[in-house]
């Protein structure tokens, strides 16, 4: 596979993964919500680093990886999917109480730039359907991984095609809070914490049953 097509493969299977809004999608929307641009990012670069390590895992090892991490389930979903209510109850909770000038500056959502990092980071890596997801596509792609120059350039692809996306996921969270009153954020706050908690019951009901 030569260089050029490498990349092209990297960020078409990039958006092919993000692209379908998902439980982390929608975290990840709620973030430029409740805490603006800026401090959003961390959040989007989290779930952009899981991407990478999955995909760069299934280049290097993806066919052995892969069955290994399949024969945790249900367990990791289960874990992911009560760690979704958890947040999304207590996103609820703190909203309900929160005054309402609050929202102007985004105090629903506080915390360091490094746990809302290490929050989504961990999130993002319970599910592990990304890692399965990038073994797929690496089977079907066997040329990728011919050398470690197309390896580089497929798994740059990929990155770029996930942050962009986190970033664009961000940023119309935070048109939504800069654009709106402070009621309208409450009610989407609201609204997002309660699709969060649906979409855990889903992936837990998903798992079990």
């Amino acid at each position: 596979m030569d260089y050029f097509a490498a990349l092209g493969a990297g960020l078409l299977t990039g958006f092919a993964l993000v692209v379908p809004l998902g439980a982390i999608g929608v975290l990840v929307i709620r973030e430029g919500t409740t805490r603006g641009l800026a401090r959003g990012i961390p959040a989007a670069a989290a779930v952009t680093s899981v991407d990478v390590l999955c995909c760069t895992a299934a280049l290097v090892a993806g066919s052995v990886l892969a069955p290994l991490v399949a024969g945790w389930m249900p367990w990791p979903q289960v874990v992911g999917g009560a760690t979704l209510v958890a947040i999304a109850v207590f996103g609820i909770i703190r909203t309900t109480r929160q005054p309402a000038d609050a929202f102007v500056t985004g105090g629903v959502e506080g915390g360091p730039h490094g746990r809302r990092y290490a929050l989504f980071f961990g999130l993002t890596a319970s599910n592990p359907a990304t890692l399965i997801y990038f073994a797929a596509v690496v089977t079907g792609l066997s040329s990728v991984a011919s050398s470690p120059v197309t390896i580089a350039l497929f798994v740059t692809g990929v990155a770029i095609a996930s942050g962009v996306w986190q970033i664009l996921l961000v940023a119309a969270g935070a048109a939504l809070r800069w654009k709106s009153g402070a009621r309208f954020r409450r009610v989407t706050s609201l609204v997002g914490n309660g699709a969060v908690a649906v979409l855990g019951a889903v992936m837990i009901a998903g798992a079990v049953f």
